[in-house]
């Protein structure tokens, strides 16, 4: 997971930044809570579970922090390496074993990304309740929020995305996602300048499908115009959407992304 005989620096003061802006601006945690963060050992769950572990040793409301890993294979196997580097951060790893890719094959899938999501999601929300925490972090950075807008606007006719915070029907298990602020390029950049090598179990689906279609086309639009990301977060915060993201307190109306 990090390279061998390497301290790990501390994280980047504009991370930091990012991160407390979106935990502040959504009254994402509150004091005692008791948070389950998915941790699949790609770039975005390392950089989620730094910068919460950070926001733990600083925060003066304490809160509880443990980790789960969904074995997608169905195989209950988890890498060393993610064992190793949760140990070192001091947070119990959980793992859970559910045969979600087999599925998504068997039922060869046109759109296997949308029902990953959902059975992954499930699977860390009962997690969350038999391990007696009430809240989810997820690893969904600005980017992940970008494409789901362009997918609803251009598969469903809809502006919409997910929310930074939401609470789920069924469980009542709160959703979290401190990373919203953050591009994919920065959380990239991080974590490779920390040391830290992702280890997550390659997805068998790739880029296949809607949501790698989305990820194309937004970076294609950003050749030509610069600001368009900047520009989409600028709308989704000033459209009167009832999706959680509204003009964040605190927060300014820049039309750059963060």
């Amino acid at each position: 997971m990090s390279k061998p005989g390497q301290e790990r620096p501390p994280l980047a003061r504009s991370i930091r930044r990012a991160i407390g802006q979106a935990v502040e601006s959504f009254s994402l945690i509150l004091p005692h809570d008791r948070i389950l963060l998915g941790l699949s050992g790609g770039k975005d769950s390392i950089l989620l579970a730094l910068g919460l572990r950070e926001l733990q040793r600083r925060s003066a409301g304490p809160f509880r922090l443990q980790a789960c890993f969904v074995d997608s294979h169905g195989e209950d196997s988890v890498p060393p390496s993610l064992q190793d580097f949760a140990a070192s951060l001091g947070i119990p790893l959980i793992t859970r074993s559910y045969p979600i890719f087999p599925i998504l094959k068997e039922r060869e899938e046109a759109h296997p990304c949308s029902l990953c999501a959902h059975l992954r999601r499930g699977i860390l929300a009962s997690c969350a309740q038999e391990t007696g925490n009430n809240v989810l972090a997820l690893g969904h950075h600005l980017d992940d929020a970008l494409e789901t807008t362009l997918l609803n606007l251009c598969h469903a006719g809809r502006f919409r995305c997910f929310s930074p915070h939401m609470t789920m029907s069924r469980s009542g298990i709160r959703v979290i996602r401190p990373l919203v602020f953050l591009e994919e390029s920065a959380v990239a950049a991080e974590v490779a300048r920390l040391g830290y090598i992702p280890s997550a179990p390659p997805c068998p689906f790739g880029m296949e499908g809607r949501r790698g279609a989305m990820k194309r086309l937004l970076k294609e639009l950003e050749t030509s115009i610069p600001e368009i990301k900047g520009n989409l977060l600028h709308a989704l915060q000033t459209h009167p959407l009832p999706d959680g993201w509204g003009t964040p307190s605190g927060a300014s109306r820049r039309r750059s992304a963060p």
